[in-house]
């Protein structure tokens, strides 16, 4: 019984391991650097990525020494290709695993935006379904001139309720009609042209850019840039309950069929 129970224990330790070197975190002065670190699967994130990224958003709340968030992926070529729809759940039931997921990436959203602190996303490459909706809920988006944004569930026969109401808030119907229904893929430039992102820098002076922001933001009186956040993303999360209360009946009828 007691090599049972070292046998569980050990294993529990093992997947907690590997699920840090998938999302590293690193204080960097006064600014927490969150990596999504699985390149080799396109920066996807699992069910117990999306977690640690929330739980790290938390932790940075509570710390009085992080003054900002910075969010960013490993790799020259994909910042994060949304949540990882292939992962097999343990228990086997892929019904349930679409509901934690869908939950686990709700958590992190209302995470992005309720952070009184700025979150800022660093997009090192292309940001893609989930990953492009994090990027957009951000308090500043930075971006290589070779990122891009896309919203391309289309293109896979899955409806994004949530990424077409979220370019509806902070864009426009049009806005929406434009990368949803096509998928296509809108490069660095012409999203900050369409303020979709803050500032496109060389993939060399990526992070500096984005330290500079960081910095910019967090000087900022934590109360009142905490007050104003909330106030500007209350037409965000109305919206996202809408669209997240949509995806819940999508689930449901997907399970009866």
């Amino acid at each position: 019984m007691m090599g049972a129970t070292t046998t569980t224990t050990m294993a529990k330790a093992t997947v907690a391991t590997a699920d840090e070197a998938l999302v590293l975190v690193e204080q960097r002065g006064s600014q927490l650097w969150v990596t999504l670190n699985r390149a080799d699967k396109a920066n996807a994130m699992t069910v117990s990525m999306v977690e640690r990224v929330t739980a790290a958003l938390a932790e940075a709340a509570r710390n009085p020494e992080v003054k900002a968030v910075l969010l960013t992926g490993a790799g020259e070529k994909i910042f994060c290709a949304g949540v990882d729809v292939r992962e097999q759940p343990a228990d086997g039931d892929m019904a349930r695993q679409r509901e934690r997921r869908s939950i686990a990436l709700a958590a992190l959203q209302d995470a992005v935006m309720d952070t009184p602190k700025p979150v800022i996303v660093v997009l090192n490459g292309a940001a893609i379904g989930g990953g492009a909706m994090i990027a957009l809920l951000a308090d500043a988006c930075v971006a290589a001139e070779t990122a891009s944004l896309s919203l391309s569930e289309i293109d896979i026969g899955i409806a994004t309720f949530s990424g077409a109401s979220i370019l509806e808030v902070i864009g426009s119907r049009a806005l929406a009609l434009d990368l949803v229904q096509s998928g296509r893929r809108m490069p660095a430039h012409e999203a900050a042209s369409r303020g979709l992102v803050r500032t496109v820098a060389a993939r060399a002076e990526l992070d500096a850019a984005a330290a500079k922001i960081a910095e910019e933001l967090g000087a900022k009186k934590q109360a009142t840039f905490a007050d104003n956040k909330r106030w500007i993303n209350r037409a965000l999360k109305s919206a996202l309950a809408q669209a997240r209360a949509e995806h819940a009946r999508h689930r449901e009828q997907a399970a009866r069929h």
